[in-house]
């Protein structure tokens, strides 16, 4: 998984980019935002590939 940091607006939005799925459960996705939001992040940009087909259905 790689985060990259953009800023539109003065808004620090972070794109998050990986070949594999890396949300599996609700947990993984609030450890995930827990973590973007203490490194100052106010948005969350992602591929749905990296969601878990159970999210998205």
């Amino acid at each position: 998984m790689k985060i990259e940091a953009h800023t539109i607006s003065g808004t620090k939005i972070a794109e998050i980019i990986s070949d594999t799925t890396i949300i599996e459960t609700a947990e993984d996705g609030l450890d995930l935002l827990g973590n973007l939001y203490y490194q100052d992040f106010g948005t969350l940009y992602s591929m749905k590939r990296i969601l878990l087909r159970a999210f998205l259905t």
